[in-house]
């Protein structure tokens, strides 16, 4: 009998991508129930992630093609919501825009804010790293991306910490306030456009010769925020975690910073920030793993285990930040993988590098089975990360 997981209880446990592996052995397609108990079939096999990402069958279009399972049913219809030939005439502005002069000479930049928000720390103590650093720095490099202008940006990361929110009334509030905010952005590079990727898709043109509309662009910045805040602090944090818990590797790291960019990625493939992707909707009957998806049931990814497969990578529950890269799933894969994976590489790489070259002291404040994970139907993240430092 396929087995219904709940994927909120499931995000929670501190070793997930485990016990998921080992279910993806048994069950290549399993049944999940979300946060707001819609079931989904859901997909675990490494082999048929891959293939079904790319299948055009399932639809990323929820509004049209699975209205009462569409998560943003008011909203504007983002990047990730949409479907060819929609979602290629906005992938190829954005991807340009990503590759761009002005994205590229951000990433210096990306040591400066890094050494900013570590310099707001006392030279020693105990903080909350992900507070206190993994947190707002994606945030600040967001702001840049944005054109948020100087003088906003308290505003805006206060707006931003309050749609994570306890209290439904304060994230609602919140999020109005945000896409509030990102209209007004929008209309300011229109009239005045700066040096920044805002600025970039707000004067692009089409092959048409048209531009994307206001909504499109606010939506971008809804989706940035959501692709490029917490799921990259997520993973800036799971990674320091990691490394604090084996002292041979971080040792190793400390003493060949070259051996950050592999750390990043196997930070990815063993406990990425994506427990699982959004819904697809399948358009028509698809057989996957043994089972029959039927037309209009709803699918979806758990990267966590796909990444865990043994199929793919030997020994693939051990964290070996000198592994040998190899193809993961962090960032997605298909038509609608992540658009912004160069530049959220650069940053955790700046990330670990600097808050490791800031102290040479550093170490965990609890006992590693202290710690509590977030609770999500599709994102992984520690609630905190508690550290003793001295610089």
């Amino acid at each position: 009998m396929i087995p219904v997981l709940d994927l909120v209880q499931v995000s929670s446990l501190p070793d997930a991508e485990r016990e998921l592996g080992q279910l993806a052995r048994r069950y290549p397609v399993i049944r999940t129930r979300q946060a707001d108990g819609v079931e989904a079939w859901t997909v675990l096999d490494a082999a048929l992630t891959r293939r079904l990402l790319g299948d055009s069958r399932l639809s990323n279009d929820l509004h049209t093609h699975a209205p009462s399972a569409a998560q943003t049913p008011d909203g504007p219809i983002v990047l990730f919501e949409q479907d060819n030939p929609d979602h290629a005439r906005y992938r190829r502005l954005v991807s340009a825009a990503f590759a761009s002069r002005t994205v590229r000479r951000l990433e210096p930049r990306l040591v400066d804010i890094a050494r900013g928000i570590l310099d707001r720390l006392p030279a020693e103590g105990t903080v909350d790293l992900i507070e206190g650093f993994a947190n707002p720095f994606p945030l600040e490099v967001i702001c840049e991306l944005l054109g948020v202008p100087l003088a906003d940006r308290e505003v805006f990361h206060t707006r931003v910490r309050n749609m994570d929110s306890p209290s439904a009334p304060v994230r609602e509030a919140a999020k109005d306030a945000f896409a509030a905010y990102c209209t007004n952005l929008v209309e300011a590079k229109r009239a005045r456009p700066t040096d920044d990727l805002l600025s970039e898709l707000v004067t692009a043109e089409l092959d048409d010769g048209s531009s994307l509309t206001r909504e499109e662009l606010v939506g971008f910045g809804s989706v940035l925020l959501f692709a490029g805040h917490v799921t990259t602090a997520y993973v800036i944090a799971s990674a320091l975690l990691e490394l604090l818990t084996r002292e041979d590797q971080l040792a190793g790291l400390r003493a060949d910073p070259s051996l950050a960019a592999g750390t990043v990625e196997e930070a990815l493939r063993y406990r990425g920030s994506l427990l699982s992707t959004t819904n697809r909707v399948a358009l028509t009957d698809v057989e996957a793993g043994g089972v029959v998806i039927r037309e209009g049931e709803l699918v979806r990814f758990l990267l966590s285990a796909a990444n865990r497969d043994p199929a793919v990578r030997e020994d693939p529950h051990a964290f070996d930040i000198s592994r040998p890269t190899s193809a993961h799933l962090g960032f997605g894969h298909g038509p609608h993988f992540c658009l912004g994976q160069q530049l959220a590489r650069q940053e955790i790489k700046v990330a670990l590098n600097e808050v490791l070259a800031r102290f040479p002291v550093l170490e965990l404040a609890v006992a590693p089975e202290q710690l509590s994970w977030r609770s999500s139907d599709f994102l992984r993240g520690l609630a905190e990360l508690p550290v003793r430092y001295r610089a």
